[in-house]
This record gives structure tokens, C-alpha cells and sequence, in this order.
């Protein structure tokens, strides 16, 4: 075998062998299992961009069989379907150099599909569907926490007040999975295209960079979606139509996020234009983050900027 046809071979073991201590450190301390996954597809992506998407799906394999061996077969599969696919299409991307959006995009459904694969080989192989939450369950963990606050001296009637309470919370955040699960896999992918970028760097390879994000500027579509969503949670909760209902409210939350995200990026191009200092940045955004009145306000400000372009017009009355 020749230098050159031994390069990827010996990338695809390095970065292999490196992929399955991760995985197995990710395995064995639970706390840790969500945020070190999110940085496992880096290892993957990273021989697809050096060697091709051959050896990254060998790779890939190779991280799931031996991934399987040294942990239970269960756990090893689960964690590596999880992940394995969203580093092999953001590796393709990547080499294929399509763009910072393709490659967001594409790694974002890539790893929706990771999830699904994962939660398919729980459900065919014990009967478990884990995007599903038994409600026994769910409510003996109530009762038993109820239990508590009734040792601490809360009457009967704050006790059933706070199970009313509970009980709708519940509800709205198991309506509310899909869209939970999308910005997840976007998180996901997001921090592995930021870690991607330093790496490649340091390697040689050029990537374009995420824009500033004081410049950061989201599609128009999301102020439409917001205003449909709030259309179908009115039919589907006056009609009582269940689905229409569901799919508006994670519509509107995706939406919801989509305004956030930009209103933040306008308020940061604004606090950065008057010279505000980091500290009181971080105060203001802090103050954003827990005051729900102020969290809608940069939302609705943010799907507003996204159709009018507010930083475009101050910059054109320079």
C-alpha cells in the first residue's frame, strides 16, 4: 500500500479508535451522555472530510461493532445510531464544500434520522417506544413528589392546585416533542460545525466561517409560519381538531425560537453600535432570558426584522 493510500486508512483508525473511548466515556457516566454525544459526531465528519464518505461510513461501523463489544450491544448501537449519521453528512458537506446552510440543514435532518433509527431499534427490540411517555409513570412520579409537599405542610387544596398545574405543563411539553427534538438536532449540529471549523483550521482546510452574529439574518418564512400556527392553534383548539393543533403549536414554537434568535442578533448589532460594554450585555441578555415578557418582545421584534431588515435601514441613513 502506497503513502498515499495509507493516509486515509490510518486517519479512519485514528480518529475510529478515538471514537469509541468517547463513546464508551459518554456510555458509562449517564450525566454526561447528551453533551458529550453532541460533540461525538466530530470524530466521524472529520474522516469524511479527510478521506472520503467511504471510509467515514466504515469508520462508523467500525465505531458501532466495537462500541457494541466493550459496552452492551444495546447501549453501543443506541448511542451510535444516535450520532454516527449526523457527522457523516456533515462531513459530506463539508468536503463537498456546499455552505454553512446546506451543511446545517443537512446535518440537522441528519441527525433526526440518527434519532429515529435509534428509537426504532429500542421500540422493535423491547416494545419501548422512547419518544413516548407512560402516563403511569408519569404520574407516580407526580404522586411522589406531590407526597413531599404534602410532608412540608401544604394543604389539600394547594396539593390538587399544583396537580392541575402540573398536569397541563405536562401536556403542552409532550405536544410540544417534535419541535423540542428539531432544535435539539440543530444545537447538535451547530456546536459540531463550530468544533469542525477549529479543527479544520488547524489542519489546513478552509471552511467558511458563520457569519457574525450581529449580522445574522433568518429566512422570512418563520414571521408566515408564526402567523399560520397562531391560525391552526385557534381552529384546532376551538374545533377541538387534536393533530391541527399539535403540529400549529410546534409550529409556533419553532417560530417563537426562529424570532428569539434573530431579535437577540438585532439587539446585539444595536448594544454593539452604542459600545455597550460586555458586562452589561450579558446582564441585558440574562434579564431576556428569564422575563418572559421581555422574551416575547425580542421574538415578535425579531420575526418583524426578519420581513423589514431594521439593520439594513440604519445602515443605509449613515
Amino acid at each position: 500500500m502506497n503513502e498515499h493510500a495509507a493516509r486515509p486508512t490510518a486517519t479512519a483508525g485514528v480518529m475510529t479508535a478515538a471514537a469509541v473511548v468517547y463513546a464508551l466515556a459518554a456510555i458509562y457516566l449517564p450525566m454526561l451522555t447528551m453533551m458529550m454525544g453532541m460533540l461525538w459526531p466530530v470524530f466521524i465528519a472529520l474522516v469524511t472530510v479527510r478521506a472520503g464518505l467511504r471510509f467515514g461510513a466504515l469508520a462508523a461501523v467500525a465505531a458501532l461493532l466495537l462500541t457494541m463489544l466493550f459496552a452492551t450491544p444495546v447501549a453501543g448501537a443506541t448511542f451510535v445510531l444516535s450520532f454516527a449519521p449526523t457527522g457523516l453528512a456533515l462531513g459530506l458537506l463539508l468536503r463537498r464544500q456546499g455552505g454553512t446552510l446546506r451543511a446545517l440543514v443537512g446535518g440537522t435532518l441528519a441527525s433526526l434520522l440518527g434519532k429515529a433509527a435509534a428509537g426504532l431499534l429500542i421500540l422493535l427490540l423491547f416494545g419501548i417506544n422512547p419518544f413516548a411517555m407512560d402516563p403511569a409513570v408519569m404520574q407516580q412520579a407526580m404522586d411522589e413528589t406531590l407526597g413531599i409537599y404534602r410532608s412540608l405542610g401544604m394543604t389539600e387544596v394547594q396539593i390538587e392546585e399544583t396537580r392541575a398545574a402540573a398536569s397541563e405543563v405536562l401536556e403542552l411539553f409532550l405536544l410540544m416533542l417534535p419541535a423540542l427534538f428539531v432544535g435539539s438536532a440543530l444545537i447538535e449540529v451547530g456546536v459540531c460545525y463550530a468544533v469542525m471549523r477549529k479543527v479544520l483550521r488547524r489542519m489546513g482546510v478552509a471552511v467558511t466561517a458563520l457569519p457574525p452574529f450581529a449580522q445574522w439574518h433568518l429566512p422570512v418564512v418563520f414571521p408566515y409560519l408564526f402567523a399560520f400556527s397562531l391560525i391552526g392553534i385557534y381552529w384546532g383548539s376551538t374545533r377541538e381538531i387534536v393533530l391541527l393543533y399539535q403540529v400549529a403549536l410546534n409550529g409556533y414554537v419553532i417560530a417563537f425560537l426562529a424570532g428569539l434568535v434573530q431579535g437577540v442578533a438585532l439587539l446585539h448589532f444595536l448594544l454593539l453600535r452604542f459600545r455597550v460594554s460586555p458586562f452589561v450585555r450579558a446582564l441585558i441578555y440574562v434579564f431576556i432570558l428569564v422575563n418572559g415578557v421581555m422574551t416575547q418582545i425580542i421574538s415578535w421584534t425579531g420575526l418583524f426584522d426578519m420581513v423589514y431588515d431594521y439593520r439594513r435601514r440604519i445602515r443605509e441613513r449613515q
